[in-house]
């Protein structure tokens, strides 16, 4: 399984960055917003922007009992680099 470093990063705010090994067809997103924020965070994308969006907190059994827990927010994934074997 391939591994990738997605950041997370606010506006004028906070940068929070991550490694992840997961397969291809995983959905990193979710899986790096349940390892940061818990797993009662969601990544809702801005609509028409898929690198966009803001994480939710889900506090009821409602699908729209949502509330806020980052401002707009840029993602971006890519491979991580490798780190230098020490021989």
């Amino acid at each position: 399984m391939p591994l990738y470093r997605i950041v997370f990063q606010e506006q004028g705010g906070y940068h929070v960055a991550c490694r992840i090994r997961a397969a291809a067809v995983a959905d990193h997103l979710a899986l790096v917003v349940k390892k940061i924020w818990g797993d009662q965070a969601v990544w809702v994308p801005q609509p028409g922007n898929g690198q966009e969006g803001r994480v939710y907190l889900s506090v009821g059994d409602a699908e729209d009992d949502l509330r806020p827990r980052t401002a707009v927010t840029t993602v971006q994934i890519a491979p991580a680099p490798r780190r230098a074997e020490v021989s």
